[in-house]
């Protein structure tokens, strides 16, 4: 089975995190640290940007952390969510009894910042985005972010941004908005080592925001929800630049070509992308996401059906970039599906 509809670095994890893993597996019998400060010092080494051990708060997976935010917030509270968006954020909110206000995108999935604005009321305590965005692949500039930040610093309303795919990008580093946790008391960035680093089984994320709301989220935040496998794998991965570097090469060069190959079927169109993914729109209005996922299924390809995104239709459809060879006989195979269709 070919799967090309989950979006995690086709390259898998690190060599050195597995070996790491390997050679601490004794470990297992103790429990993890509960409150791993030198770990926290090394991630928030890793992020740079003047970050500080107490700017860190740790989560099993980011999924924990995106559902911890909702948890500091007032009863019957409003969350604006720009979409298309990653569900879980939407899950979120209403979990806690919150209110989920829907701000469509437009076509191109820039963000509209005056239309999430007009959308942002008294009762609104958070805006929930994700930056590079997903499922189009996106990057929106750390200028257009901050304006964002700043507006809803003003109106008392916490600002969380998905930064999941920030590794990805070429310019990440200079895109993302980690370092300004200190001057936004109501910035939450969320990152995780699932998608770039390819560790999605051992479930790591990490939170960025300052040190009086990583406080307030310690306090939900369940205990022992890190395991210490998890910590060896994620320092030896981040310390792995071989890996890093052939993550970023390879992926930039497969999903320019995959993205070129699709382009040239006719009826379909890519969106631009700096992730590791790449969402596609059909323009053949015969055909749907559902009939070229079903047909591709048939094949033992997989890809995403976005006709199950929030703001988005039976027209879209996401790939994962793979190898040449794997991507190759995905668009062989969707040519095929076109003709016969």
């Amino acid at each position: 089975m070919l799967e090309f509809s989950g979006p995690i670095n086709f390259l898998g994890p690190s060599p050195k995190a597995v070996e790491v893993v390997k050679q601490y597996a004794k470990f297992i019998k103790y429990y993890p640290d509960p409150n791993p400060v030198e770990f926290k010092d090394k991630i928030a080494n890793y992020v740079g940007h003047g970050v500080g051990r107490e700017n860190i708060i740790l989560g099993n997976g980011s999924i924990e952390l995106i559902y911890a935010i909702t948890e500091v917030l007032p009863a019957s509270f409003n969350a604006v969510i720009p979409i298309p968006s990653f569900s879980e954020y939407e899950k979120a909110a209403l979990r806690v009894g919150g209110k989920v206000v829907f701000v469509q995108l437009p076509e191109d999935f820039s963000l509209n910042n005056e239309r999430i604005k007009k959308a942002v009321t008294d009762k609104t305590k958070i805006i929930c985005i994700c930056n590079p965005h997903s499922p189009s692949g996106a990057l929106y500039s750390k200028e257009s972010v901050l304006d964002l930040v700043e507006f809803c610093q003003k109106k008392d309303v916490i600002f969380s941004i998905d930064e999941n795919y920030i590794e990805f990008a070429e310019k990440g580093e200079d895109t993302t908005v980690a370092g300004m946790v200190k001057e936004f008391s109501n910035l939450f960035v969320i990152r995780s080592v699932t998608k770039f680093y390819g560790m999605a089984g051992l479930r790591f994320g990490y939170g960025i925001a300052t040190k009086d709301l990583v406080g307030k989220l310690e306090n939900v935040r369940l205990p022992w929800s890190i395991n210490g496998l998890a910590c060896f794998a994620t320092l030896a991965a981040f310390n792995d630049i071989e890996f890093i570097q052939t993550t970023k090469t390879t992926i930039a060069k497969e999903r320019a070509a995959l993205a070129k190959s699709l382009e040239e079927i006719g009826g379909l169109h890519v969106y631009p992308s700096v992730t590791n993914f790449l969402l596609v729109k059909i323009t053949n209005d015969k055909i749907t996401s559902t009939q070229i996922k079903e047909a591709l299924t048939k094949e033992r390809i997989l890809i995403r059906d976005c006709c199950t995104f929030m703001g988005l239709d039976h027209h879209y459809f996401r790939v994962t970039i793979r190898a040449l060879k794997d991507n190759q006989i995905l668009v062989e195979k969707i040519k095929q599906i076109f003709s016969k269709l």
